[in-house]
């Protein structure tokens, strides 16, 4: 039994930080996106090995807790393991550290999607058990999402060239990127998020307009995209005072 996480490092550059230095939530993804992916190749589940079996790794949902943000310059080390294998769901889990100081963590749920008919494909796909780490979970399964009771903000929205990914939908880092820009610098001046809770739905594929609901109440903000009937995505914030 593999009891050893696999470790990613990178160094906070401009493009990783927002305006006042601190690593941006979605850049934090998209170094979840690049540990989970350097990981892959060791178990060799790389994108194209799933490729060749028809399946890609799609998230289905993501919880990111940050007691602290590092800041530019600084080097943060991403550990991860995969969970154990529950009917089509893949846990995996990752932490963030910056000089021995672990600062955040976040807990994950992929699946295996079907490329061809573009559906939830079972575990039995990737034609061998995924590993089991012997490591505790640093956070549980993502949860449900609050519903809040305030005013409730609607505008379209279009996915442009940059939102979409190899798999010909968004990318799942993309809507947190799309949460962040819901609300004004200022806000961003005063406050910082201590949780994200991401539900991926349904894929959002080029040329597909969503409409966008965004509630906020007290110290909590929820991001819902539309197409129809459809919420195809929800994503809850939850804020706390910069230091």
């Amino acid at each position: 039994m593999p009891n050893e996480p696999f470790v990613y490092e990178t160094a906070l550059d401009m493009c990783s930080v927002d305006f006042t230095g601190h690593w941006q939530p979605g850049a934090i993804f998209r170094a979840m996106q690049e540990a989970a992916d350097g990981h892959c190749h060791v178990l060799d589940l790389t994108f194209e090995h799933l490729r060749e079996l028809g399946v890609a790794w799609v998230l289905s949902r993501a919880h990111l807790h940050m007691e602290d943000y590092p800041i530019l310059g600084q080097r943060v080390t991403v550990r991860t393991w995969p969970g154990k294998t529950k009917h089509m769901f893949f846990p995996r889990y990752f932490t963030f550290e910056v000089e021995g100081k672990t600062l955040g963590c976040a807990s994950t749920l992929f699946v295996l999607m079907d490329l061809e008919e573009r559906k939830i494909a079972p575990a039995s796909r990737l034609g061998k058990p995924m590993p089991e780490f012997d490591i505790p979970a640093p956070l549980p399964f993502p949860g449900n999402l609050r519903a809040l009771d305030g005013a409730v903000m609607r505008h379209d929205y279009l996915p442009v060239y940059t939102d979409l990914d190899m798999n010909q939908h968004v990318n799942n880092t993309r809507y947190v990127d799309w949460f962040m820009n819901q609300f004004p610098v200022e806000k961003h001046r005063r406050q910082m998020l201590g949780d994200l809770l991401v539900h991926y739905n349904a894929e959002v594929i080029p040329e597909e307009k969503l409409t966008m609901e965004v509630c906020a109440a007290q110290n909590a903000s929820v991001l819902r995209g539309l197409n129809g009937d459809t919420v195809c995505f929800a994503v809850e914030g939850t804020w706390r005072d910069r230091p």
